[in-house]
C-alpha cells in the first residue's frame, strides 16, 4: 500500500503549508486528516484544504490528482497549456529525470499562471534539481511539489465561475480519496516495478 494511504495525525501535516490564521485556530491535537479536511471544507477554508491535502499525499499522487483536475478543467486551451499538461503525465508515467525537467520547463514558458502550468511545475519540483544541468545543483525545498499542485488544483478550480465553491469540494474529495487509498493513481513503470518486488 502507497504511504500516501497510512494514517497520520493533521497536526504532523499542518506545518508543511502556510496554512492561515483561521486554518491553524480549527486544529486540534487529535484531529485526523480527513476529519479536519471537512472542518477546512466546511468553513469555506478551499484554500487551506487543497494545500493541506496536496501536502498529504505523496509528491507522485499530489501531481496526479493536480493532472486530473487540469486535465478537467481544460477545455478549448492554447497548445502550450496542452503540451505542459502533457509533459507532467509523462513524467506521471515515466518517473524520468528528462521527463522531469521536460515538464519544469513548460511550466516556466507558461509564467506558472494556469493548471496545466502548475501541474507541470509540481512534476518538475519532485526532485532533482531546480536549476539548469549547467549549473550546481539546487534541491527544490520539501513540500514545494504539494505546493504546486494544490494551486494547480485551484486554479483548475476557478474556470468553472460560478460553480467554483463546489468545484472546489469535489476535487478536493477526490484528493482525499488519493490520500486514504479509495482511489489509485495511475502506475508507472518504477512503480510496477517495485510492486513486483513485493508480491
Amino acid at each position: 500500500m502507497s504511504s500516501s494511504a497510512s494514517p497520520r495525525s493533521a497536526a504532523t501535516i499542518l506545518p508543511r503549508l502556510d496554512a492561515s490564521a483561521e486554518a491553524k485556530a480549527l486544529l486540534t491535537p487529535d484531529a485526523q486528516p480527513s476529519d479536519y479536511v471537512a472542518l477546512l471544507v466546511e468553513k469555506e477554508l478551499f484554500t487551506d484544504a487543497a494545500g493541506f491535502v496536496a501536502q498529504w499525499l505523496e509528491p507522485y499522487d499530489a501531481v496526479a490528482w493536480a493532472c486530473e483536475a487540469a486535465r478537467a478543467a481544460l477545455g478549448e486551451a492554447p497548445p502550450a497549456e496542452r503540451a505542459a499538461l502533457e509533459a507532467a503525465e509523462r513524467w506521471l508515467a515515466t518517473r524520468d529525470e528528462k521527463d522531469r525537467r521536460a515538464a519544469a520547463e513548460a511550466a516556466e514558458r507558461l509564467g506558472h499562471r494556469s493548471a496545466p502550468a502548475m501541474a507541470a511545475a509540481a512534476a518538475g519540483w519532485t526532485g532533482g534539481s531546480l536549476s539548469s544541468a549547467d549549473l550546481p545543483a539546487v534541491a527544490p525545498p520539501p513540500g514545494l511539489a504539494g505546493k504546486g499542485a494544490s494551486a494547480a488544483v485551484l486554479l483548475a478550480a476557478s474556470s468553472a465561475a460560478p460553480e467554483v465553491p463546489e468545484r472546489l469540494r469535489g476535487l478536493i474529495w477526490r484528493g482525499v480519496d488519493l490520500a486514504e487509498g479509495r482511489r489509485k493513481t495511475g502506475r508507472g513503470p518504477a512503480d510496477q516495478a517495485r510492486t513486483g518486488r513485493e508480491g
